[in-house]
């Protein structure tokens, strides 16, 4: 969950596109609803203006395993489809009405090549990314569910507020009852 406002904010990218007549366009996403689904490309880098995001995809057994939460001021995209155009297996679902900034690849390589700071900013931004997924997929081994669960309330309190205890129970690698449990013995 990151905020990428230290790197690009949204009176960036409003300035940019009144500077660059890029075109970038919004969208409004209700409540629970999905915005990308698995074997869709994705053709945009989202900025979430307003709203909060979870991104999933689905294992083996048909589970709904939380991969992100993004809250507002950050950007999100599934790599692998938006930059190797290679097939998505994520979902993006709004938890809360949500507004966007739309931007695509041509879109983000024309401001990289007009402002070359937005190249390295993009750049920080995902090294920051793996690093915290990197941590979060290590805690996964090296933490008990325990940890995590307190790490997550430390470090991203607002959560519990936004998200089903399902979505962060999967978040965490555990199951809804796990959950249930730690919550009730702390």
């Amino acid at each position: 969950m990151i905020k990428s406002e230290k790197y690009i904010t949204a009176n960036d990218l409003i300035q940019w596109n009144i500077d660059l007549e890029l075109g970038l366009s919004n969208r409004s996403i209700k409540k629970g609803k999905l915005f990308l689904e698995e074997g869709q490309r994705c053709d945009y880098f989202y900025f979430i203006l307003k709203g909060f995001v979870r991104l999933y995809y689905i294992d083996l057994n048909g589970n709904e395993i939380t991969h992100w939460f993004s809250p507002e001021n950050s950007m999100i995209t599934s790599p692998f489809s938006f930059f190797k155009k290679e097939k998505n297996i994520l979902y993006f679902e709004a938890l809360e009405d949500t507004e966007l900034i739309l931007i695509t690849s041509e879109q983000l390589n024309a401001i990289i090549a007009q402002f070359k700071s937005t190249e390295k900013a993009v750049r920080s931004l995902y090294a920051e990314f793996a690093m915290i997924l990197s941590r979060r997929i290590m805690s996964i081994h090296t933490q008990t569910a325990e940890e995590r669960y307190l790490t997550l309330i430390d470090e991203y309190p607002y959560l519990f507020q936004k998200a089903k205890l399902a979505h962060i129970a999967s978040f965490l690698g555990i199951t809804p009852q796990s959950l249930s449990r730690i919550r009730k013995n702390l």
